[in-house]
């Protein structure tokens, strides 16, 4: 093989590795800062708590509903099916898309809850809470 040859083939070899860290560099950068993001949407005084048992410091969301839960919480919602809680996440352990983002940013536990307790009866028995879950988002 001729000189220029292994050149040219050294300067694309150069250029595919350089385009996959610069892919792989954006995808960290969204990555931290979708995490960054959802760090700060938990901390808001309307998240701090699940949003449907009422816990401390939800680490759990379920995306199409925009709410944060608590893991006990989560693992209800993804009993529920997919017809009702889709895509539940970990709020700092798994990936987001920017649309799932976006629309918990939207949301959130107070807006959320504002419509979807609004047909229970006031004080509707959350010590029961799958019960309290499946008449909230169920029925």
């Amino acid at each position: 093989m001729n000189e220029k040859a292994n050149v040219s083939k050294e300067l694309n070899a150069k250029h595919r590795k350089g385009s996959f860290y610069l892919h792989f560099s954006s995808r960290l950068f969204s990555l931290v800062l979708y995490l960054q993001i959802l760090e700060s949407l938990l901390k808001l005084p309307e998240n701090r708590e699940c949003a449907d048992c009422k816990t401390k410091a939800p680490r759990w969301a379920s995306v199409n509903l925009g709410i944060f839960i608590c893991m006990q919480c989560s693992g209800i919602h993804r009993s529920l099916g997919v017809h009702i809680s889709k895509v539940v996440r970990s709020a700092t352990l798994d990936t987001w898309l920017p649309e799932q983002v976006t629309f918990i940013q939207s949301m959130g536990n107070e807006k959320s809850n504002s419509y979807w307790e609004a047909e229970l009866p006031p004080n509707y028995d959350r010590v029961r809470i799958e019960n309290f879950i499946r008449a909230k988002y169920a029925s």
